[in-house]
């Protein structure tokens, strides 16, 4: 066994988390790097994408809405407009308050 550096790690942990996936998987180099990858990259991008919506949700950001048939469909809760300007401009606020004295 050839002991390489740690650098390559993350990205054979990738690979190989997609093959723990897939135990029948069989692909080229190139449609590892192309389309198989791609797809671990969505999908950490969706995870990320939730979480951040469950948040923005749970602090009052954002409504979710859901309709029969559909997805869930997410939008600016506009009684919280001012907070979410003044969430942007000065980073990480949790607080439910009714105005932002800084902005």
């Amino acid at each position: 066994m050839v002991n390489r550096k740690a650098s390559g790690v993350p990205v054979a942990k990738e690979i190989l988390s997609y093959f723990l996936r897939n135990p029948e998987a069989v692909d080229s180099l190139t449609e590892l790097a192309r389309w198989r990858l791609m797809q671990e990259a969505v999908r950490r991008s969706v995870e990320s994408t939730q979480e951040a919506l469950q948040w923005l949700i749970a602090e009052g950001y954002v409504d979710e809405e859901t309709r029969v048939g559909t997805e869930p469909l997410f939008r600016l809760n506009p009684a919280r407009r001012k907070d979410a300007e003044c969430f942007l401009k000065e980073g990480l606020r949790s607080k439910r308050s009714s105005g932002c004295p800084k902005c």
